[in-house]
């Protein structure tokens, strides 16, 4: 017999990632065996107990994940009735899977799409530091891009530093620039940049841990394996 946690078993099955799946059974829309328990680290047989969600009975799926690349005006969501477009148009409708995190509707870039709660977890997680580099294109003073490395107080907290570097300058005080971050709060990268007073004119997720979008079209996506990602 082999038990596991009731919030990874559910992320596994592609209904929520672990930290989504405790809000769920703390809600009490999870039964095992026909008990509703609301309790946290209540842990599961799959092959014996049966476990629903919404009572409907929650089966173990087969892991996928994809590498896509979102175009810009595109809501990093599956659903969303304010949208005009989200990631789940991209997909076959058979396909059950979310994002992980989140990247703006006007940034572009890779994004992980999966039914893997555990992997997700890991890679929006700031303690697992997973790095996510963006190539952003900036209007400003070169000085201050480079303060982009120090840490600035967002939400009440200071973030982590950030790599910076400059790849190319571009006419004028354009600069194509890379940035790498080991956290990924909401609009990072153009709350700082708003601080600093500098333009951001495009902005590229270019790699998640060691998988890179390399030559991956706009608006397409290809199956991945977790050790792409991570190790």
């Amino acid at each position: 017999m082999t038990r596991e946690r009731l919030n990874k078993f559910l992320a596994s099955a592609g209904i929520a990632s672990r930290r989504k799946a405790d809000e769920l059974i703390v809600a009490g829309l999870v039964s095992i065996n026909g008990k509703v328990g609301k309790e946290l680290g209540t842990t599961v047989d799959p092959a014996a107990d049966t476990v629903k969600f919404r009572n409907k009975v929650v089966q173990p799926e087969s892991e996928v994940i994809y590498a896509f690349n979102k175009p810009v005006g595109v809501t990093s969501t599956v659903s969303d009735e304010h949208a005009e477009k989200t990631i789940a148009d991209f997909f076959p409708k058979d396909i059950r899977v979310y994002p992980v995190g989140r990247l703006d509707k006007d940034s572009c870039g890779l994004i992980l799409v999966t039914n893997n709660g555990d992997l997700a977890n890991k890679l929006t997680h700031p303690r697992y530091e997973h790095e996510k580099e963006y190539e952003v294109v900036l209007k400003g003073n070169e000085q201050k891009i480079q303060q982009f490395a120090k840490p600035v107080k967002l939400d009440g907290s200071l973030t982590q530093p950030i790599k910076v570097k400059i790849i190319e300058k571009l006419t004028g005080s354009r600069y194509v620039v890379s940035l790498t971050l080991k956290e990924g709060r909401k609009r990072q990268i153009r709350r700082i940049a708003e601080l600093l007073h500098l333009q951001i004119q495009e902005l590229k997720r270019v790699r998640i841990g060691h998988l890179r979008l390399r030559d991956l079209a706009s608006g397409q996506y290809l199956p991945v394996n977790t050790s792409d990602i991570i190790a």
